[in-house]
C-alpha cells in the first residue's frame, strides 16, 4: 500500500497585472489574466519508510508540490491519495496566531492536524520540553524570533506521530543545538518506517538524509530514483549551466550554512598538509604521496562524530573528499586536541593551487560542527599534462 500516490499532478496559477482585473474579469466574463503552470503531470509514488528529496532551481514548483501533498493547495489537473495522518513544515510559523501565546498556538496547530483536545493534552508537555521555550510558552507568538517560531513549530509537527511528514527547509534555520535535535528527530522517524518529503537546497542533507530523489525542473519531473543518481544529474546540469564548475561551490556555501555561526562544540582547530615523508610542505608534485592531516577542538566531552578531509582547488571545486561515515567508519570519538589524517597514494593532481578542506559532523554525518580549509598549496609537475588531474594512459598508433 502507498503512503502518497500522485498521478499526473498539474497546477496553474492565475496572474493578473493589477488586482482590478480580477474584478474584470467576473463583470465582463473575459479573460484578463495570464496563466502560470507551476506543475505539469507529476506522478511518483512512496511507500511507508521511503524518504524522498526533493530538489531544483528556484521556481521549479517544489514548494507548490509539498502544499498540495499538505492539503493546503488543490491541485488544478490529475489525483493524488496520500494514507495516514500528515503534518507539514512548510512556510515558518504558517498557522500560528501571532496575538496567541505559543501555548495556545500548540492547540490550534495540533487541532489543524486533526488531533483532539485530549491527544494534545497528552503530548503538551513533550512539545514544550523539545521546543525549549521555557517561560516563553505563555507569550504571544508575535514577540518570537525566527530560532523560537521554527522550535515551536517543529515540535508540534514532529510530537503529533504523523505518518507522513513533509518539510521545506526546516534544517536552515534555528541554532546549532536545535538543528542537531531536529535530525536526531528526523532519523528516528526514518527508522520507524514514516514517510519523508523533504524539500531541500542543501545537497549534502539531501544525499545524507533521503532514500530517493526526484529533480524539479519548470514544473516538471527531470528525474527520479536513488538520491545519488537524480543528485549526480542535477549537479552535472548545473555545471554545464554556469560554464564552470561551480556545482561545488554552491554545495561549499551550504555546507557552511550548516556550520553556522553559532555556539560550535566542536571546531576544526588546524588543517595542513604532510609530504610522504611525515613533514609539513606548502607544496606537492603529481604523483607523490601526501597526507591530509586535521586537528579539532573540543569544547565539550564525550562528543562522538564523523569527520571528513578532501581537496578543494582555489576556484571552490572539490576536486575530491570523503568521509569516516563514506568509508564505513564508526562514529569517533571528538576529544579536545585529536588529530586525524588521510593518507593519498600518488596524488594525481596536476599543477594548480589547492587547500585541504575539513569538515567535522555528528554521529548521523547530517549535522555540520565545522568546517573549514587551510592555507593555499601548490601543486607542481613537469609532465605538461592539461586538466585537473594525471590518469593513466597508453596511446595504441
Amino acid at each position: 500500500m502507498f503512503s502518497i500516490d500522485v498521478r499526473g499532478i498539474s497546477k496553474v496559477f492565475r496572474i493578473y497585472d493589477n488586482p482590478t482585473l480580477r474584478l474584470k474579469e467576473i463583470i465582463i466574463r473575459k479573460k484578463c489574466h495570464r496563466e502560470f503552470m507551476a506543475l505539469k503531470g507529476v506522478s511518483f509514488s512512496l511507500i511507508p519508510g521511503d524518504t524522498l528529496g526533493l530538489f531544483g532551481d528556484n521556481g521549479a514548483g517544489k514548494s507548490t508540490l509539498l502544499k498540495i501533498l499538505a492539503g493546503t493547495l488543490a491541485p488544478t489537473s490529475g489525483v493524488f491519495n496520500v494514507n495516514g495522518r500528515v503534518t507539514a513544515l512548510l512556510e515558518l510559523g504558517a498557522g500560528f496566531h501571532p496575538e496567541f501565546t505559543g501555548r495556545q498556538n500548540i492547540y490550534l496547530n495540533a487541532a489543524l492536524f486533526g488531533m483532539s483536545e485530549e491527544e494534545i493534552r497528552d503530548r503538551e508537555g513533550d512539545i514544550i520540553a523539545f521546543s525549549e521555550l521555557g517561560d516563553f510558552i505563555d507569550q504571544p507568538v508575535k514577540t518570537y524570533s525566527s530560532g523560537m517560531y521554527v522550535r515551536l513549530a517543529f515540535s508540534i509537527a514532529t510530537s503529533i506521530d504523523p505518518e507522513v511528514l513533509v518539510v521545506d527547509e526546516a534544517l536552515s534555520v534555528g541554532d546549532q543545538h536545535f538543528q542537531k535535535k531536529c535530525i536526531d528527530r528526523m532519523i528516528h522517524f526514518c527508522e520507524a518506517k514514516k514517510t519523508i518529503v523533504f524539500c531541500s537546497h542543501s545537497i549534502y542533507h539531501l544525499q545524507q538524509l533521503c532514500k530517493k530523489g526526484i529533480w524539479l525542473h519548470e514544473g516538471e519531473i527531470r528525474m527520479q530514483g536513488p538520491i545519488r543518481d537524480a543528485l549526480d544529474a542535477y549537479q552535472d546540469y548545473v555545471r554545464e549551466l554556469e560554464g564552470k564548475n561551480k556545482g561545488n561551490t554552491a554545495e561549499d556555501k551550504e555546507l557552511a550554512q550548516v556550520a553556522g555561526h553559532g555556539d560550535r562544540i566542536v571546531c576544526i582547530d588546524e588543517l595542513w598538509l604532510e609530504n610522504g615523508k611525515g613533514k609539513r610542505a606548502s607544496q606537492a608534485s603529481t604523483g607523490q604521496d601526501i597526507r591530509l592531516r586535521m586537528r579539532i577542538r573540543a569544547l565539550k566531552e564525550g562528543v562522538k562524530g564523523h569527520v571528513g578531509l578532501g581537496i578543494l582547488r582555489n576556484d571552490e571545486m572539490l576536486c575530491f573528499g570523503t568521509t569516516t561515515l563514506i568509508d564505513g567508519k564508526p562514529a569517533v570519538e571528538l576529544d579536545d586536541g585529536r588529530d586525524f589524517c588521510l593518507h593519498i597514494d600518488s596524488v594525481p593532481l596536476l599543477p594548480g593551487s589547492f587547500m585541504v578542506y575539513g569538515l567535522v559532523t555528528d554521529e548521523h554525518g547530517l549535522h555540520a560542527y565545522d568546517i573549514s580549509r587551510s592555507e593555499p598549496i601548490k601543486v607542481s609537475s613537469d609532465s605538461g599534462y592539461y586538466g585537473i588531474t594525471a590518469m593513466g594512459h597508453e596511446w595504441r598508433l
